[in-house]
């Protein structure tokens, strides 16, 4: 049925294609803000929102130690004895884990 506006089947493939091509361009533009948000808060949130967002996810530092000597960042309070981030997330330095050499977690229950 696509004669039943009265147009040729060129015309109105160009028009659907020129519609397909509008709509991937539209997607293209706005998946440079998606970064971790979820589609429907996207959608929610405005154009202004989003570039605020993506500029001061980029103008915010990152987290970097200074030095990896295990007895620097102990006396710096950043780490406990048994190596575990005080401040940040609750994974081991020494391991590499999120247990540390016994077995145990940061609240030192068997994971």
């Amino acid at each position: 049925m696509a004669n039943s506006h009265g147009l040729k089947s060129s015309v109105v493939k160009k028009q659907a294609k020129a519609r397909k091509l509008a709509k991937w361009k539209k997607k293209a533009d706005h998946s440079v803000y998606i970064w971790s948000e979820n589609p429907q808060a996207r959608k929610n949130m405005s154009y202004k929102a989003r570039t605020h967002y993506f500029e001061n996810k980029q103008k915010f530092p990152k987290k970097k130690l200074k030095t990896k000597s295990i007895e620097n960042l102990i006396e710096q309070g950043l780490i406990d004895e048994r190596g575990f981030f005080l401040r940040w997330k609750k994974k081991n330095f020494i391991t590499k884990s999120m247990v540390d050499s016994k077995g145990l977690d940061f609240y030192g229950m068997p994971r």
